[in-house]
């Protein structure tokens, strides 16, 4: 409704994670290069931390729609089940329908079916949401199915995307060798005001805006005020303005219109950032590994893609 007033084609600050909005930081395309380059090499287990609306899930959404071969995954949103149901939900999510009773049964058919996979030149992927929700016993069986492998490649890639919490529950003593075997992580933090606009500035670009000046320098620091840098809540606040901007017919939103949002409660307002929300990047990799500043998801061979209820090898193009 505001494409007249603001020349903006699309809706640009929407809460869905669409890979075509994502706006590459340093810190997003760090991480998404050496995802890239985890998931190429069959490393095995991978984990993604940052607080909610951070861009956790738009990240992987960038990395699954920028595999240029086949990658076969399942992402899993159900961490409150027990570790033989969590098993089982894997294969069901594979779109296996796995006839073992137990979990040594269930394991062997999984089994074949990633040796199936890897026979087919595919890559096999399991994402899990939020992984600080995971039981221990569970944390432990996604620790022994990223041991099978063949005698130098390992068969199933994983990726743990969580809360901050998710660190200080890798320090627990039973998950020590789990840890030992995350062979990288990424930790996204809150942006600064420099980033916040330029985000701004990319998803209006991006949905056809023209003009750079719909926002005012006073409204970009009013959105960081209240939004403190998190992406999903400048979404929010910018979703807001733009709808209040058209309802006065305001060339521009300023600083007023978005205090006035907040003043009267229009918008959710970002708590405190906890400690670890804050700073810059943390990368962790095996130290062996040389990973390139910039990795190509066209170089990856063989890979396939899956998740909750749409399971399937899929045939993606490199968005990237």
């Amino acid at each position: 409704m505001y494409s007249k007033l603001y020349g903006i084609k699309e809706e640009a600050f929407s809460s869905s994670p669409d890979p075509k909005f994502l706006y590459k930081s340093e810190m997003h395309q760090e991480a998404l290069d050496r995802l890239v380059r985890s998931v190429q090499t069959r490393k095995g287990i991978n984990a993604i931390i940052g607080e909610p609306g951070l861009g956790k899930s738009t990240l992987i959404r960038t990395l699954l729609a920028g595999l240029s071969q086949k990658v076969h995954y399942a992402w899993i949103f159900n961490t409150t089940l027990e570790a033989r149901d969590f098993l089982k939900y894997i294969c069901l999510d594979f779109g296996l329908a796995p006839k073992g009773k137990d979990t040594s049964e269930l394991l062997m058919e999984f089994y074949e079916f990633l040796i199936a996979q890897y026979e087919q030149g595919i890559y096999t992927l399991l994402i899990v949401d939020e992984a600080q929700n995971l039981k221990i016993d569970v944390l432990e069986e996604i620790r022994q199915l990223s041991n099978l492998e063949t005698s130098s490649k390992k068969l199933l890639q994983v990726i743990l995307s969580g809360q901050p919490r998710l660190n200080s529950y890798l320090d627990h003593d039973q998950l020590h060798q789990l840890k030992q075997r995350i062979t990288l992580k990424a930790s996204l933090t809150r942006f600064a005001l420099k980033d916040t606009t330029r985000y701004i500035q990319c998803r209006l670009g991006i949905a056809g805006a023209k003009r750079e000046d719909i926002f005012t320098a006073g409204a970009f620091d009013a959105i960081q005020e209240v939004s403190d840098g998190v992406p999903r809540l400048i979404n929010q606040v910018c979703d807001n303005a733009i709808a209040e901007g058209h309802k006065r017919n305001a060339k521009q939103i300023d600083s007023a219109i978005i205090r006035e949002l907040a003043d009267h409660s229009k918008i959710t307002l970002a708590q405190k950032a906890s400690s670890d929300a804050r700073g810059e990047l943390i990368v962790e990799t095996d130290a062996k590994e040389t990973v390139p500043s910039k990795t190509s998801l066209d170089s990856i061979q063989d890979d396939d893609n899956n998740p909750v209820s749409e399971f399937g090898v899929l045939e993606l193009d490199s968005l990237i």
